[in-house]
């Protein structure tokens, strides 16, 4: 299958990428979209070796997006721009406005409106990316990264790997599932329990994980999930579950050039 790219004046030939291989072009490579590492299906140029996933060869030429409505966003080559969103340098494919000087990567593109409900707040939660160390209102350590942010809130911040945390895990040195937590319940503040991983004192309003038959406790932190969640945050009717650019609960719409009919980004990617 060949692509004639906007961004790559050869034709582009669709391959599967297995990295880590001995064979040349088979061993891992970045995309000249996103910059992200391709895994799976994607597009290349063995010549010039430039590669993209096949999501970013596939993304649509114009979008309209809630965080620039006064027009709509074309998508632009490879080029060196600070994102808008995020204030970050990017060299690797934006959408923008000419008008008004106006750039946004592609990360932010994709991640700006994808709201979680998360039950740990009342209100829904914006992905946001941070380069600045913010306490997480889930662990209560510094992170840098991407965020879910309470814009209605404005002070509750938890970080990406808090918020994907599961309800409840199994540890090898414990005999029962540990429960997650919001705070240390109620019932135990009394007893002012330490963690039974690092031995270390409990706040009261972080997130723990706990056993309440054998009042075993741990940080959230010093208990890695060992297993799936039992309950994903981002199923359906609590935000979105699935790979970027996938359906947005009334956030970023693809518009295609060739027929300027709206539609919802699809498809799965690594990037």
């Amino acid at each position: 299958m060949e692509l004639q790219d906007f961004s790559h004046r050869h034709p582009l030939f669709f391959r599967e990428i297995i990295p880590n291989k001995d064979d040349g072009d088979e061993k891992a490579c970045r995309c000249e979209g996103c910059s992200e590492v391709i895994y799976g299906a994607s597009y290349g140029c063995s010549q010039c070796k430039f590669f993209l996933h096949k999501l970013c060869a596939e993304l649509p030429q114009v979008i309209e997006h809630p965080l620039h409505p006064e027009h709509p966003l074309s998508l632009h080559g490879r080029r060196i721009s600070v994102c808008d969103a995020c204030r970050h340098e990017w060299k690797h494919f934006t959408y923008t406005c000419s008008p008004c000087d106006f750039d946004m990567d592609l990360i932010c593109a994709s991640l700006m409106e994808r709201k979680i409900d998360h039950p740990s707040h009342v209100h829904p939660l914006t992905p946001v990316r941070r380069s600045a160390l913010l306490l997480c209102d889930a662990c209560g350590e510094e992170h840098e990264g991407l965020w879910y942010h309470c814009y209605t809130c404005a002070h509750f911040w938890i970080h990406r790997d808090c918020a994907s945390l599961p309800n409840i895990i199994e540890r090898s040195d414990h005999k029962h599932p540990l429960m997650l937590s919001y705070s240390l319940p109620s019932q135990y503040t009394k007893f002012d329990p330490l963690c039974d991983i690092c031995r270390k004192r409990l706040r009261r309003f972080y997130w723990v994980y706990y056993c309440g038959k054998c009042r075993y406790f741990t940080h959230v932190t010093c208990a890695p999930p060992k297993i799936e969640p039992i309950m994903s945050i981002h199923s359906p009717g609590k935000g979105t579950n699935g790979d970027r650019f996938m359906r947005t609960q009334g956030g970023m719409q693809g518009i295609q050039s060739s027929d300027a009919q709206p539609m919802s980004f699809g498809g799965s990617a690594a990037i």
